[in-house]
């Protein structure tokens, strides 16, 4: 990013408070209204700075939860596994390693790529990190090699290792609520099939609230990507038309562009004649036409706690921040997509 000398020296001002501030945890930095008041700088000025340090490093910015120091890392090896069963076409999970990498080659953190195969291969003394769903042989084969282990996972039956996650039952549970509180009490789940952890624990989330809200719920299953978003269009547009469904709550955002898409070449207008509500905040819902209201999952948040955890270790031979679960919260990104019935 090119600065201009007085955006130069704000950037120099802020970099030295904020990396004296640092600790092995995230902490939040003041409104830019206050660092407005603070610096005497416009507000332009200060996003502009804010956005640079971003880029170093030294900032986190959450959408919808605001801007936190960077914690300390410490540590100079991760190990990294991914399931099997992981498609690296699935946007969540592109992002998530795409953003790994990133924070991890800022932090001159060396990732050490592992499989089920080449455990050996890692360094003993450092934590694995896994990626996606295990199965029960193979968690158990992760857990003899490597005694601090990480999950961006939730596993329930499991206390002897670190878990951070988003509670995808809870996203499900309280989209129901959202678009009962809009109005909506006929509405339509798409989702994809149940060997999915995500897919599985957003659909029971959403059907229990839903029946608790006294809601008319009809659940529809496809692949989880555009063309299976696409492919439920008649049948989303059956239940509109013909039973009066009037919003569809989408497993994730490409099933939800996918069924949008299709809905506009069958005429039907969204949200004007059906809302939807999707998760994962892709960086098309944004630029999408309607764009897509849905809740944002951070993959930087899970990234971030994770650095945490490891430094802390790092500085204490203690196990105790290896069997704990943070669970994270996702934010509701409220655009186009979800109308209010009068």
């Amino acid at each position: 990013m090119t600065m201009n000398q007085d955006n130069r020296e704000l950037a120099d001002l802020m970099r030295k408070e904020f990396a004296g501030l640092q600790t092995d945890r995230l902490i939040k930095i003041e409104s830019e209204r206050r660092l407005e008041q603070r610096f005497c700088a416009g507000r332009q000025r200060i996003r502009e700075v804010i956005g640079q340090l971003v880029s170093e490093g030294l900032l986190i910015k959450y959408e919808g939860k605001g801007t936190y120091i960077a914690p300390i890392v410490k540590n100079k090896y991760m190990n990294l596994i991914c399931s099997p069963d992981i498609k690296f076409s699935d946007p969540f999970y592109n992002r998530l390693l795409m953003e790994l990498t990133n924070y991890a080659a800022k932090n001159s953190v060396n990732m050490i790529p592992l499989t089920l195969e080449t455990l050996k291969n890692g360094d003993m003394i450092s934590p694995v990190l896994m990626i996606g769903k295990f199965e029960e042989p193979d968690l158990e084969k992760i857990k003899d090699a490597y005694p601090r282990i990480i999950s961006f996972e939730n596993y329930p039956n499991q206390d002897e290792f670190a878990q951070i996650y988003f509670d995808h039952f809870r996203i499900g549970l309280n989209a129901a609520k959202v678009l009962d509180s809009y109005g909506h009490k006929r509405v339509i789940h798409i989702t994809g099939p149940d060997k999915y952890a995500s897919a599985l624990y957003r659909k029971n989330g959403f059907i229990r609230s839903a029946r608790k809200n006294g809601m008319e719920l009809t659940v529809l299953e496809s692949k989880m990507n555009f063309m299976g978003g696409y492919e439920l269009a008649e049948q989303v547009e059956r239940l509109a038309r013909a039973e009066g469904y009037t919003a569809v709550f989408a497993a994730n955002d490409w099933m939800a562009i996918g069924l949008i898409q299709a809905m506009k070449a069958h005429g039907v207008e969204v949200p004007d004649q059906i809302s939807v509500l999707s998760v994962d905040n892709i960086p098309l819902a944004g630029q999408f036409s309607p764009a897509l209201t849905t809740y944002c999952l951070d993959a930087n948040m899970m990234i971030a706690e994770c650095f945490s955890l490891m430094d802390r270790a790092a500085q204490s031979p203690a196990e105790e921040g290896f069997h704990k679960r943070v669970i994270l919260q996702p934010a509701l990104i409220a655009r186009d997509t979800l109308r209010r019935l009068e």
